[in-house]
């Protein structure tokens, strides 16, 4: 998984990306999932590549940035409720939450093992921890849904 730090109108946001090379691009900006699409597709290098100390340095490619809404928040009695969904592909190697417990923006709520790597999966609300959807060792799918969270 690759970090980087981004600015936008003078906020820095540390931004982790999966797989720089997929399609679209799963991109995690304070605990919230992003699906990123790059206009321009990334080109793995081949060898090191030498630049002049005098040369400037290429404008970075400008990306389109949407959330993924594969499923809405629904209300329940007035109550907001959301589902925490898959950001990519993977097994679940750890559930760090239990039924009824209250949780935080950006609290990590499970590990998705993916590629060989371990993707803590946060809430991207605060909330309690109404239903959980997946067991340890579940295999699932970019979109499932893993936990329903509720309140804010």
């Amino acid at each position: 998984m690759a970090t980087y730090r981004v600015k936008v109108d003078g906020h820095v946001y540390t931004v982790e990306v999966i797989d720089p090379f997929a399609d679209p691009v799963q991109a995690v900006v304070e605990g919230e999932v992003f699906e990123v699409v790059v206009e321009a597709p990334a080109v793995r290098p081949s060898a090191p590549q030498q630049v002049s100390p005098t040369a400037p340095a290429p404008e970075p490619e400008r990306a389109e940035v949407t959330r993924d809404v594969t499923t809405p928040p629904v209300s329940t009695a007035g109550e907001a409720v959301e589902q925490v969904l898959a950001p990519l592909p993977g097994t679940i190697v750890a559930i760090k939450v239990e039924v009824g417990q209250q949780v935080s923006h950006g609290q990590e709520l499970c590990v998705l093992e993916a590629m060989k790597m371990n993707n803590p999966i946060r809430a991207t609300r605060a909330g309690v921890v109404k239903e959980i959807l997946v067991d340890v060792g579940d295999r699932v799918q970019h979109g499932t849904p893993l936990m329903v969270i509720a309140g804010g």
